[in-house]
C-alpha cells in the first residue's frame, strides 16, 4: 500500500510525532505486506525542526503567500502533481486544515482515492475543525472525538476508533514506601488546556509528606513557580524542565513514583497516561474530553476525577498517600494490551484497508 499523509508543519516535539514516527516504522517493518509512504508537510516557510524525521521519506511543500486562499491554492496545485506522479493508494491528512487543501489537490488530480482524516486533538477546542468533514473516512484517536465527529454529521460508519499506539516496556518504575512521590510530563501551561493551577491547588491542601515532580517546558513556566511560592507548596515541587527522553530520566534521577497526574481541560488522547501505564504507574486524570476515560479504568490503573473539582483531586491525592495501591503493577501494564504496537497497527491497518476497498 502507498500511503501519503499530509499535514501542515509540526513542531517536532509533540505527541503527534511520536505518533508519526511509530505508524511509518510499523509499514516499514511489516514483513507481510509492500508498504510505502511519504509525509508532506504544508509549511509557510523552512523553519520546521526536521529533526525528528531523520530516516523518514518527506517532503516540505513551502509557500510564503500571505493571502490564505492563495496559498491553499498554491498547495493544492503542488499536492496534487504530486499525487499524479506517485499515485498513492490513500491520502491521510493529520490536521483539519490539511483536510482541506487535500481534497482541493484530489479534485485537481482527476484521480479517485479515499482522503482520511486523523486528527490528534479534540474538535471542540481548535480552529477550522469543521474542514476536516471533508474526509471520507475518519480515524479517530479516542471514543470521545468519534462523538464529536458524529455531532457534527459523520455517519458513525464512516469512523474508526484507533486511538495511539504505545509500546510495552519490560522496564518497571517502583513505587515508594516512604512518602508520595507524584510525576507530571507535559508542557506548562498555568490554565489553558493543561490547568496545571488546579494540580497546585490541590497540591496545597495535601497533608503529610509528599512532592511533585514535574518534567516539562513551556512559557507559563515561571507563572506556575510563583503561584506554588504564593501556595506555601514550593519546597514540595522540582521542575526538571523539558527532557529529550523524559522515562529514561525518571527512571535515573526520580527513581520511584506512587502515580502520574493530569489536570487537564481537555485533550486528544493523552499519550503520557499510556506511558506512564506502560511502566506500572497508577495514574489520575481529569475526566476530560476527550481521552482520559478511554485509559483510566477507575481503581485498576487510575482513578478520574471531574475536571476543575479540585475537592475531589486532593481526596483522590489523599487516599494515595494513605492507603496501597489495589492494583498490581503488572495488572497496570496489562490493563492497556489493546494500545500496544502490535493491537494498535492491526487496528490502524484495518480501518485503512475498508476505506480503499469501499
Amino acid at each position: 500500500m502507498n500511503i501519503l499523509f499530509v499535514g501542515e508543519a509540526t513542531s517536532g516535539f509533540g505527541g503527534i510525532e511520536t505518533v508519526i514516527k511509530k505508524v511509518t516504522s510499523f509499514l516499514e517493518n511489516d514483513q507481510d505486506a509492500e508498504n510505502t509512504y511519504t509525509l508532506y508537510f504544508l509549511c509557510r516557510d523552512n523553519r520546521m525542526d526536521k529533526a525528528w524525521l531523520e530516516g523518514k521519506h518527506y517532503i516540505c511543500h513551502r509557500s510564503g503567500i500571505k493571502i490564505s486562499f492563495l496559498r491553499r491554492m498554491s498547495h493544492a496545485c503542488a499536492l496534487a502533481r504530486f499525487i499524479k506522479q506517485n499515485q498513492p493508494d490513500t491520502v491521510i491528512a493529520f490536521d483539519a486544515p490539511s483536510c482541506r487543501v487535500a481534497a482541493q489537490a484530489i479534485r485537481y488530480s482527476k484521480k479517485t482515492l479515499p482522503l482520511i482524516s486523523w486528527l490528534h486533538y479534540s474538535l471542540d477546542h481548535k480552529k477550522h475543525a469543521e474542514q476536516a468533514l471533508v474526509a471520507d473516512h475518519h480515524l479517530a484517536i479516542s471514543s470521545g472525538i468519534k462523538q464529536q465527529l458524529i455531532k457534527r454529521g459523520v455517519p458513525p460508519e464512516r469512523i474508526s476508533v484507533i486511538f495511539n499506539p504505545v509500546t510495552p516496556q519490560s522496564i518497571v518504575i517502583p513505587r515508594p514506601t516512604d512518602k508520595a512521590v507524584f510525576i507530571y510530563v507535559g508542557r506548562l501551561k498555568f490554565e489553558g488546556q493543561k490547568r496545571i493551577k488546579d494540580m497546585l491547588d490541590a497540591f496545597s491542601g495535601l497533608k503529610g509528606e509528599w512532592e511533585c515532580h514535574f518534567i516539562g517546558d513551556g512559557s507559563d513556566t515561571e507563572v506556575c513557580q510563583a503561584y506554588a511560592q504564593q501556595r506555601g507548596i514550593a519546597d514540595r515541587l522540582h521542575w526538571h524542565g523539558w527532557q529529550e527522553k523524559p522515562w529514561e530520566y525518571v527512571q535515573t534521577e526520580i527513581k520511584q513514583v506512587s502515580a502520574f497526574v493530569m489536570s487537564s481541560a481537555f485533550e486528544g488522547l493523552p499519550m503520557t497516561l499510556l506511558e506512564a501505564m506502560s511502566y506500572g504507574i497508577y495514574c489520575v486524570s481529569s475526566d476530560c474530553p476527550s481521552g482520559p476515560g478511554d485509559i483510566i479504568k477507575n481503581g485498576v490503573n487510575g482513578q478520574l476525577y471531574p475536571p476543575g473539582d479540585t475537592h475531589h483531586f486532593v481526596k483522590t491525592l489523599s487516599q494515595l498517600q494513605t492507603n496501597e495501591i489495589n492494583s498490581s503493577i503488572e495488572e497496570i501494564k496489562n490493563s492497556i494490551s489493546e494500545f500496544y504496537d502490535k493491537n494498535y497497527y492491526a487496528k490502524f491497518i484495518n480501518a485503512i484497508a475498508i476505506e480503499k476497498n469501499r
